[in-house]
């Protein structure tokens, strides 16, 4: 091993929290761009997404993982399976996150008692503490926290949307990552393709312009995706729901929700992949998805 490679640390840090806990927030934070989508509704995150953070002696790799639930359909159960995975194998710390202004420590029983039995220090994070009025009700939480989980090393408070204690953050989950060579190439800055942020985008704002089960009932496809074309450059989409009566709802009164969804989507991915598309959305009725195998595996939500 090099003097340089000896001096390297690199590993993988989890968050982990409830829906809605401010993980995709945190995560955008660290990675200093709008990597995760992010909405005020649960359950937007579906797969574990990576933010790559570099320095000059080290590489942390930030592991965005879904809300921990009480699965209900075959799609939350991959999803559970993802925090199980994260937390349980690939973690080298685990961030807990829990909303300080909204904590319901009762609903994060089963996520104390696997968090409580992994080998990997683990920080707690309170999140959203602009929130709170009375900063000290958030001691209090910590003191109720720590006599459910005692393996918690450190206490981080942030408030993501402004900045506030992410970079301390970032450097105390640099400072504990092991001795070992960085795990991707300089530069690169998450293991995804940009056909998956895409569609993930897509499905952002379909979270932001939807209501109750339409969102959660909804999986994009990307179906033709061209580049380096200027003016050229083209998306074609396909937004598969469950059942017919939610095709009209998408698409709206002679077309206008699906505009409003369409316009809003080209230019979220315009700002993330520095450049204009002209994105096409079309919608199929897939009967019952979140529980197909098959359909689950085509999106990597399964393994082959």
């Amino acid at each position: 091993m090099t003097a340089q490679e000896q001096n390297f640390h690199s590993g993988f840090a989890v968050l982990a929290g409830l829906p809605n806990a401010g993980k995709s927030t945190l995560l955008n934070a660290l990675a200093g761009g709008l990597l995760s989508p992010v909405t005020d509704k649960p359950q937007t995150t579906r797969q574990n997404i990576l933010a790559i953070i570099e320095g000059p002696h080290y590489q942390v790799v930030f592991v965005d993982t879904p809300g921990f639930l009480h699965p209900h359909y075959k799609l939350q159960q991959t999803m559970a399976a993802c925090v199980d995975r994260a937390v349980g194998e690939d973690a080298d710390l685990v961030l807990l996150l829990i909303d300080a202004s909204a904590p319901d420590l009762p609903a994060h029983q089963d996520l104390f008692e696997k968090i409580a039995h992994v080998f990997c220090p683990v920080y707690l994070v309170f999140s959203k503490t602009d929130l709170v009025k009375d900063k000290s009700s958030v001691e209090e939480l910590e003191k109720e926290v720590r006599q459910k989980l005692p393996n918690i090393s450190k206490v981080f408070k942030v408030c993501a949307p402004r900045a506030e204690g992410v970079e301390e953050l970032k450097q105390a989950v640099a400072a504990v990552m092991p001795q070992s060579p960085a795990y991707f190439p300089p530069g690169q800055w998450t293991d995804r393709w940009e056909r998956f942020y895409a569609a993930e985008f897509i499905r952002e704002q379909i979270f932001k312009l939807y209501q109750k089960e339409i969102p959660y009932s909804t999986q994009v496809e990307i179906e033709k995706f061209t580049e380096d074309l200027g003016n050229k450059n083209y998306i074609r989409a396909i937004i598969h729901v469950e059942r017919e009566s939610q095709k009209p709802i998408i698409i709206g009164k002679g077309g206008s929700a699906i505009a409003k969804l369409r316009q809003a989507a080209q230019k979220r991915i315009a700002e993330f992949l520095g450049r204009p598309y002209r994105l096409e959305l079309q919608v199929v009725v897939s009967p019952n998805w979140r529980n197909d195998p098959k359909f689950l595996e085509k999106f990597g939500y399964l393994e082959k």
